[in-house]
């Protein structure tokens, strides 16, 4: 059995997946990665991360399963307890959606925002506070966060 800490990066863009997770395994994390949402449920099923990296909007159509699937992991109490690190380019794409996780927190119940394009500093930082967090902010989700 592996002491490695796992993150499972959920992102459909294969090439940002690939940079994620060799920056990630140098750092000595045992990375998982998938897709979609869809696979990314089933992986977090059998691998139980210890962290979700987490992309917003999914296909080319920009659907945003990331808000869905960040929802639908809260209800669920055997995995409510995973940090999520989400990646957005919300904000820089479309600055007009104004998202802010100081006020649209609760609807979007993620531990920390990073922003595309990624700095591997950031990334590493962003990691670390959540990993040593052990546990969500919102693993009572709906109620109010810790």
């Amino acid at each position: 059995m592996s002491d490695k800490q796992k993150v499972l990066v959920i992102e459909d863009d294969t090439d940002l997946v690939a940079a994620i997770v060799k920056m990630l395994e140098v750092k000595g994390y045992d990375v998982s990665s998938a897709y979609d949402p869809e696979e990314g449920w089933i992986k977090m099923q059998e691998i139980k991360p210890d962290l979700i990296i987490l992309d917003v909007m999914f296909g080319n159509k920009g659907e945003s399963k990331g808000f869905d699937f960040a929802q639908k992991m809260r209800y669920d109490k055997e995995y409510s307890h995973i940090p999520v690190l989400m990646l957005t380019a919300i904000n820089t794409r479309k600055p007009y959606f104004n998202f802010s996780p100081d006020t649209d927190d609760e609807f979007l119940p993620v531990d920390a925002f990073i922003e595309k394009p990624l700095k591997a500093d950031e990334l590493y930082r962003r990691i670390d506070e959540l990993l040593n967090l052990k546990v969500s902010k919102w693993t009572n989700w709906p109620e109010k966060k810790k």
